[in-house]
């Protein structure tokens, strides 16, 4: 008797359905009687519940950051204030990331760049921090860093333009000088 491939498969599955079917069955034979005790109901073993994971320190600062940038600028001040009197009474560090993405917020009244790089920069040695968290702060310094060089080399280009633009101004008035003073020659030779 030969069995084939597809026939050997129904047989593992015919098999490991009776052995199945067998170890749910309790064994009675086992089990002493217990004469004048009601039948109890058999006990149903329901599955583990999934494990609830907490989120990352970086997962709730980013929920965090997501809240606020949909914020009215109203509200946003609030918020400000508020992460300010949070970082000097807790001093923890979800406070002083908070405020600092706070401060690095575009559009508002109180972005200030250079204190939110302080914050980071400042931040304790011995803080526990995720690896991720850790990059995240890193990231986001060298970010700022980066944006505050720009920032004085969009200053002192501003400022240089606006010497030349005085410069300019000064050459133009002594063009018209000398033109009025020519004006002023041909016209006194024609009398």
């Amino acid at each position: 008797m030969s069995i084939t491939p597809k026939k050997s498969w129904v047989l593992i599955a015919m098999i490991l359905i009776i052995l199945s079917a067998c170890s749910i069955i309790p064994n009675q034979r086992n089990q002493p009687s217990q004469p004048n005790q009601p039948n109890q109901p058999p006990i149903v073993m329901l599955p583990p519940q999934p494990l609830a994971i907490a989120p990352s320190q970086l997962e709730v600062l980013m929920q965090y950051y997501d809240n606020i940038r949909k914020m009215p600028v109203t509200e946003l001040v609030k918020e400000h204030d508020k992460a300010k009197q949070n970082l000097i009474l807790t001093r923890s560090y979800s406070a002083r990331a908070e405020l600092a993405l706070l401060l690095v917020l575009p559009n508002t009244s109180f972005r200030d760049t250079g204190a939110a790089l302080n914050l980071l920069n400042e931040w304790p040695k011995d803080a526990q921090l995720s690896t991720s968290m850790r990059s995240f702060k890193h990231l986001l310094s060298a970010l700022l860093t980066e944006q505050q060089r720009i920032n004085s080399s969009v200053n002192e280009l501003s400022q240089k333009l606006k010497e030349e633009q005085k410069h300019s101004e000064v050459l133009k008035n002594q063009i018209d000088n000398i033109k009025n003073m020519e004006k002023n020659l041909i016209l006194r030779d024609k009398r």
